[in-house]
């Protein structure tokens, strides 16, 4: 194989690793964000409800479908997880996490994760404990979703434009090379 076959793989593959990076790096930024109001919404919270705060007196007082709506909500549990109050509803009806995400927090500490309370509804939760019980604060991840999506399509159409500029150099420089020569 010659030469400059070997040096367009080698590129190729760099490419294609530096593609995924970026598009790695980016989208754990975007999700990251994710957690952002809810991380300062459920600290705020669980510190009110600490300092003898009513459950009811820290929740919105209108309530937000999650199915629907990209706004943020609070859900207030007792230790056992059973809701206090909470402004969340998916049609019509309270949820709540998981008591799986209730142990982790009570043994570890304060947890962010990603919630599928029924199918096409996700949300990005922050859980955190006070001296009554559990703080939920949340939100869609849907516009995250979204553009993670969007980035996906970025980053394929970006390392699709490398690859074939990459393979056009290589296909173009010997032989100006060759003609150089002769």
């Amino acid at each position: 194989m010659r030469p400059v076959v070997w040096i367009w793989i080698v590129l190729s593959g760099l490419l294609t690793l530096g593609a995924l990076a970026g598009y790695a790096v980016v989208q754990q930024a975007l999700r990251t964000a994710a957690d952002h109001p809810q991380v300062e919404m459920a600290r705020a919270a669980a510190a009110r409800l600490s300092a003898g705060a009513s459950p009811q007196s820290v929740v919105p007082s209108s309530p937000i479908d999650i199915g629907s709506s990209s706004a943020t909500y609070l859900i207030v549990l007792d230790p056992s997880g059973t809701p206090l109050a909470s402004s969340a509803l998916l049609n019509g009806s309270a949820v709540t996490p998981p008591s799986g995400v209730f142990a982790y927090v009570r043994d570890r500490g304060e947890d962010m994760i990603s919630w599928q309370p029924a199918p096409g509804v996700r949300s990005a939760i922050v859980v955190d404990s006070f001296s009554g019980g559990y703080v939920v604060a949340g939100r869609s991840l849907q516009w995250t979703e979204q553009a993670e999506s969007e980035l996906g399509f970025w980053a394929i159409g970006a390392w699709v434009v490398a690859m074939v500029l990459a393979g056009g150099l290589f296909l173009f420089v010997p032989r100006l090379l060759e003609s150089r020569k002769a």
